[in-house]
């Protein structure tokens, strides 16, 4: 049997709503933002909205996770993670995720600042968190040091690798919107080389 081809109309209407959804971003904060404003925009129906996606979130960072995972995974395991004095680390996802921050500004306003809902912040930490933590075991070419494989030491040494990601992720965050705050009046390489000292002194491997 021939191979059925994705109903471009599809990507179509998820690409209209995305882009409606984005461009009202440019208008009002994403809170102010309903799904009838969208679907006006998008000149869709409800119904169809929801058969696409099941919340105005669930737009939002539609593509965002596989994007970010992306950038943990595009250097290879040998160079994903730069071993520095003390066995300490360079992550490699900043500098682009900065540099799209900073194309994609209003965005990141509403993920980031621009926004009082609990839920996209502990998706953006979420998503973030996970990014960290996969490019950090990518790059872990060599054994941490104290981290016993079972039991009780081994489960406290995980719980303190969780901690260091979300505590690095905290950072990043605090950073990016400070940056926003600021204005961009620093290029993204700035940040990067900030965000990176931070980094030296929290994550060890």
């Amino acid at each position: 049997m021939p191979r059925k081809q994705p109903d471009r109309r599809v990507g179509r209407t998820r690409r209209r709503l995305k882009e409606a959804l984005l461009e009202l971003i440019q208008e009002r904060s994403y809170d102010a933002i309903t799904i009838e404003d969208i679907t006006a925009r998008a000149d869709v129906g409800r119904s169809t909205f929801y058969s696409h996606f099941d919340s105005k979130e669930d737009l939002l960072f539609a593509g965002f996770d596989h994007w970010l995972l992306s950038l943990a995974e595009s250097v290879p395991p040998a160079q994903g993670i730069a071993h520095l004095g003390g066995g300490r680390v360079h992550l490699h996802f900043s500098l682009p995720f900065l540099h799209h921050v900073r194309s994609q500004k209003r965005f990141f306003e509403a993920i980031i600042v621009g926004t009082s809902d609990v839920r996209i912040r502990r998706k953006t930490t979420a998503l973030l968190v996970h990014t960290v933590q996969r490019e950090l075991a990518r790059g872990a070419s060599v054994p941490r040091s104290g981290a016993a494989g079972s039991g009780r030491a081994g489960a406290e040494a995980e719980l303190v690798r969780d901690a260091q990601a979300h505590g690095v992720v905290g950072a990043f965050l605090g950073l990016v919107a400070w940056w926003l705050d600021a204005g961009g009046q620093l290029d993204a390489e700035a940040i990067d080389r900030v965000f990176q000292d931070m980094v030296r002194g929290t994550v060890s491997v």
